[in-house]
This record gives C-alpha cells, structure tokens and sequence, in this order.
C-alpha cells in the first residue's frame, strides 16, 4: 500500500499551485506584447497549387 504523508502532500500541491500561477502569468504578459499589423492579401487567381503527399518511399528502378 502506498503511504503519502502530509508533508509530501502539501509539497505536491504547492508545486501544482506556483506552476499554474507562473504559466498564467506568461500568458497574460504575451497577451500585453501582441502588436498585430495587418496586412493586404492579394487575391491569387488563376493559380493551381499541387501537393503531393510523397509518402517517404524511394521508387524501385526497374
């Protein structure tokens, strides 16, 4: 049976805590620094973009 003291407990939970308080802080400064600029998009007509899946195999020669 797996025994956990309380010490060990309120540590886990700190920890979880100060984590959670950092990472929400990161992402609340990146929100303040996000400048957007907007930009024009052309309208591309008359273009035909191909993609071609490939597959990672190299073909035999025969």
């Amino acid at each position: 049976m797996l025994v956990i003291s309380k010490k060990r407990i309120l540590f886990i939970i700190s920890v979880v805590c100060v984590s959670l308080l950092a990472f929400s802080f990161k992402i609340a400064k990146n929100d303040l620094n996000n400048i957007t600029t907007e930009t024009v998009a052309l309208p591309v007509s008359n273009k035909v973009i191909v993609l071609d899946a490939g597959h990672g195999r190299r073909r035999r020669r025969s």
